[in-house]
């Protein structure tokens, strides 16, 4: 099973005999023929559905149909917590988000996260951990269609920071959320942040 969010609406790609709990108000559809694929992207970019299933005999026939209409990028980040069990989180494009970057040429994925949480957010003394989960959106970037896989590692930072936003990624705040921040910021962040942040690994991470 593939989860994609596209326009913060999610697409699932299905096999056809995968039981498919927590999809219960989705609209589903059968997959035969590249034709659907189209049909199922467009109505997810166009707003007509939030949360599509697309069942299919194959799933990987499914995700190599979906993949050949975009260009791949890898990106890395962190879910950062302190001492205090605060979360760190950025401001950026007037929404909560969470940390990551784009993986650079030559460079392991696990050195990405972590010097993208310290180029975004002027932090040091990282210690990354597990891989907590991997997350699919789309966007448009120059008329063309990107595909962006991010890895996202448990990090932990055990000293005092002083925290500034990298202004030229766009980034207006960075700031340690307590318990009651960070439920508030995960209710105004992105669709593929928010499912993130429900992945029971995570949610044993943070413990809250």
């Amino acid at each position: 099973m593939y989860r994609i969010f596209i326009n913060d609406n999610t697409l699932i790609l299905s096999g056809s005999k995968e039981i498919l709990k927590g999809f219960e108000n989705a609209e589903i559809e059968q997959y035969s023929c590249s034709s659907c694929m189209n049909r199922a992207i467009a109505k997810l970019e166009n707003d007509v559905c939030k949360l599509l299933v697309l069942q299919g005999s194959s799933v990987e026939l499914m995700w190599d149909d979906f993949c050949s209409r975009y260009k791949s990028i890898l990106a890395a980040g962190g879910i950062v917590t302190n001492l205090a069990k605060e979360v760190l989180w950025i401001r950026r494009n007037e929404k909560w988000d969470l940390p990551k970057g784009k993986v650079e040429i030559g460079e392991e994925i696990e050195d990405t996260a972590v010097r993208e949480v310290e180029e975004e957010c002027a932090v040091n003394s990282i210690v990354r951990g597990d891989l907590l989960g991997i997350t699919y959106h789309t966007y448009t970037f120059k008329d063309e269609n990107v595909l962006k896989k991010s890895y996202w590692y448990a990090m932990t930072c055990g000293t005092e920071q002083n925290l500034v936003p990298q202004a030229e990624e766009g980034i207006t705040e960075v700031v340690w959320a307590n318990t009651e921040m960070h439920r508030s910021y995960s209710l105004d962040t992105y669709t593929s942040i928010a499912e993130l942040l429900k992945l029971e690994k995570v949610v044993h991470y943070l413990g809250f």
